[in-house]
């Protein structure tokens, strides 16, 4: 019981791929090239729903937000330049849209959510193996945390009601 347990959750928590004789720096590559186009899809996606927003100040919210996901996505490309390469094309991905601002928003912020997750569970998983890039990604996990509460605020002050494009 405790052995199909551990089991499961190892399936969860370490990535197809790991442990299968790739190179453990092919790994990390994938990771956190994974991730730079995570941000970059992200912050394509806030921005253009903050040129959809009905209110000055909400846009400008999400293009703070949107600014924040690309200057992280730099600052990762900076430390290492190798997420920018072949793979990292994944930004032309569609995004996600609503009927009006509120599910818009609602989208932004589920995806705010499995991204912080999903730099969480890498950063767990990495602090002994490499602790500088769990580091890194505990970070910009706890970037995507602040932005979900940003999130969480305009939804709740925002109209679902609303059929404003």
């Amino acid at each position: 019981m405790i052995a199909q347990w551990i089991k499961r959750l190892r399936g969860i928590l370490v990535p197809a791929g790991f442990g299968d004789g790739r190179s453990r720096n092919a790994d990390l590559a994938d990771i956190l090239r994974d991730d730079y186009v995570n941000l970059l899809r992200l912050a394509d996606q806030v921005d253009d729903h903050a040129g959809k927003a009905p209110y000055p100040s909400v846009a400008a919210r999400l293009r703070e937000i949107s600014a924040e996901n690309r200057r992280t996505a730099a600052a990762l490309k900076e430390k290492f330049p190798a997420v920018a390469g072949p793979g990292a094309e994944g930004t032309e991905l569609p995004l996600k849209t609503g009927t009006n601002h509120w599910e818009r928003m609602v989208h932004d912020l589920e995806d705010t959510k499995t991204l912080e997750t999903r730099l969480f569970v890498q950063a767990v998983r990495l602090a002994e193996e490499a602790p500088e890039i769990s580091g890194l990604l505990r970070d910009i996990a706890s970037i995507q945390a602040h932005n979900k509460e940003i999130f969480i605020d305009l939804i709740a002050r925002a109209d679902p009601q609303a059929n404003l494009s």
